[in-house]
C-alpha cells in the first residue's frame, strides 16, 4: 500500500496488519511439514530398498519428530490464527458501526486482502481508487481512535 499515513494511522495499520504475520507463520510451518513429510518418505525408500540400518532409523526417528513438532506448530499456530482473526473481525465491524464505507474498505483490504484497485472494482463499492483510499485514510483514523478509546462504537 502506498500512501501517506499519519502516525495514527500507521499505528492502526500495523495493528490490522499484524494478522498476516500468524498467517506468515502459519505457512512457514506448513512448509516444514512437507519438508520432514518428504524426508520421511524418501528414508522410507531408502529403508525398504535396503532394510533398516542403524542411520537409516536414526534418519527416520529424526523425520518422524520433525512432523510431530510441525504438526503441534500448526495445531498451535491454527488456534492463534483464529483468535486473531476474530479479534480483527470483531474490530473492524466496530469500525464499520462508525462508518460502513470505510469498514468496508479496511475488511477487502485487511481481510479479504485485495488491491485498492480491486476494491474499486467491487459490486458493493463501484468507486474510484481515490475514494477507496479516502475510505481507507477514515477507517483507519477510526480506527486509531478505537484502539485509543477515544471512540466508543454503536451498538
Amino acid at each position: 500500500m502506498r500512501m501517506k499515513m499519519t502516525r495514527e494511522q500507521k499505528v492502526a495499520h500495523r495493528f490490522l496488519s499484524s494478522f498476516d504475520m500468524v498467517d506468515s507463520r502459519l505457512s512457514s510451518s506448513l512448509i516444514a511439514l512437507e519438508r520432514a513429510e518428504s524426508a520421511r518418505s524418501s528414508i522410507t525408500g531408502s529403508i525398504e530398498g535396503m532394510g533398516l540400518s542403524g542411520s537409516q532409523g536414526d534418519k527416520m526417528c529424526n523425520a518422524l519428530v520433525r512432523i510431530e513438532e510441525s504438526i503441534d506448530d500448526i495445531r498451535s499456530l491454527s488456534d492463534v490464527y483464529a483468535a486473531q482473526f476474530k479479534e480483527i473481525e470483531d474490530f473492524i465491524s466496530d469500525v464499520q458501526r462508525i462508518d460502513q464505507q470505510a469498514g468496508k474498505v479496511l475488511r477487502h483490504i485487511y481481510i479479504d486482502r485485495i488491491s485498492v484497485k480491486e476494491v474499486a472494482d467491487e459490486d458493493d463499492m463501484q468507486c474510484t481508487k481515490k475514494t477507496v483510499y479516502e475510505h481507507l485514510k477514515r477507517g483507519l483514523e477510526i480506527a486509531f481512535a478505537l484502539l485509543a478509546k477515544e471512540v466508543e462504537p454503536c451498538l
